[in-house]
Formats: C-alpha cells, sequence, structure tokens
C-alpha cells in the first residue's frame, strides 16, 4: 500500500508541475496590447485633386492609409493555419518592410501576442503582402508552424477607371503610386 501512496504523490505532483508550466507558458504568450483589426476604407480616387494641384501623376500613401489597407486584408484572412485565428493588429511600415505587432488566438482559447515581419512588392497589378517570420517575445517560431500565404491587394480597384498604375514605390513610411492616364 505503501508504494501505491508514493507513486500516486509521484503522478499527482507531476500533474501539479504540469498545470504550472502551462499556466507559465499561457502567461508568458499573452498579448501585452490590445490590438483589433478595425479598419477604415481608404480612398484614393480622393487624392486625384491633389495630384491634379501638383501637376505630378502619382498619389503618396501615408503609413496609417498603408496600415488601413493591410488590416482590411488581413482581417479577410483572419484564420490561420493550425487552429490560429488573428485578432488585432498594429502595423510599422518601413520601406518595403511591415513590422507588426499581431494578437492571435489558438484553438479559440489561447491569447498569444506576436511579432510578424511581412515584405510588400509590387507584382502588377497588386501588391503583395508576404510573410516572412514571426516570433513570440524573443522566442523565433519555425516557418512550418505559421506561415501564412501571400495576400494579394489589387490597387487598381482603388482608381478610378481611366488611370492605371505605372509603378509602385516604398519609401521610409509611405508608398509611391505612380501613376499613367487612361490604361
Amino acid at each position: 500500500m505503501s508504494m501505491l501512496k508514493k507513486v500516486t504523490f509521484t503522478l499527482l505532483l507531476l500533474v501539479v508541475i504540469a498545470v504550472v508550466m502551462l499556466l507559465i507558458i499561457i502567461q508568458y504568450v499573452k498579448p501585452t496590447k490590445l490590438l483589433d483589426l478595425q479598419y477604415k476604407e481608404i480612398s484614393i480616387s480622393s487624392k486625384i485633386a491633389e495630384m491634379i494641384l501638383s501637376r505630378k501623376l502619382d498619389v503618396r500613401l501615408s503609413e496609417e492609409e498603408v496600415n488601413q489597407l493591410l488590416k482590411k486584408q488581413l482581417a479577410s484572412h483572419s484564420t490561420l493555419p493550425h487552429d490560429f485565428r488573428m485578432e488585432g493588429a498594429e502595423l510599422n511600415l518601413q520601406g518595403s518592410t511591415v513590422e507588426a505587432d499581431v494578437n492571435v488566438r489558438w484553438r479559440d482559447r489561447v491569447p498569444i501576442g506576436a511579432h510578424a515581419t511581412f515584405t510588400l512588392a509590387w507584382d502588377p497589378p497588386n501588391l503583395v503582402i508576404q510573410h516572412e517570420n514571426t516570433q513570440i517575445r524573443n522566442w523565433q517560431l519555425p516557418s512550418a508552424w505559421l506561415q501564412l500565404a501571400p495576400i494579394e491587394i489589387p490597387l487598381q480597384s482603388y482608381l478610378p477607371k481611366l488611370i492605371g498604375i505605372k509603378n509602385v514605390v516604398f519609401e521610409d513610411k509611405t508608398i509611391l503610386i505612380q501613376l499613367k492616364p487612361f490604361q
């Protein structure tokens, strides 16, 4: 009987240690900021008046406008592989690189705060968002765990019918869209 008590006590101790470790991990990965995927529609065509005044065939999107554009795309692609769901993002534009603080939820239970890096590329007629990597605190997630498919934004759909896009240039905190008339 004494041996059975020792085994039971050891198993109970291991369960308690496992539960404590799990709680510590959940606390560690918990998001540090409250983020959402709320966005405002941006209107590139409203900038056409500025373009006419400056007599240049280009439109500059600010970091905030790019933020709104990317959040819209992330919101429509919030279901992620391996039972993850994106709940919020705060984006920081650095040329063609986007650093993002993101809140995800695993299996609709465990909230996780992460930092993701994306690259932007102009692949006519789309602006392509490519996921590069994700880290939780200082721990780099293996790309096999959470690799997002590229997201394409059809920029032309934000412009009036008679205006096309000649090129897209990624500047430090803005994106310059060079236009061409009569596509």
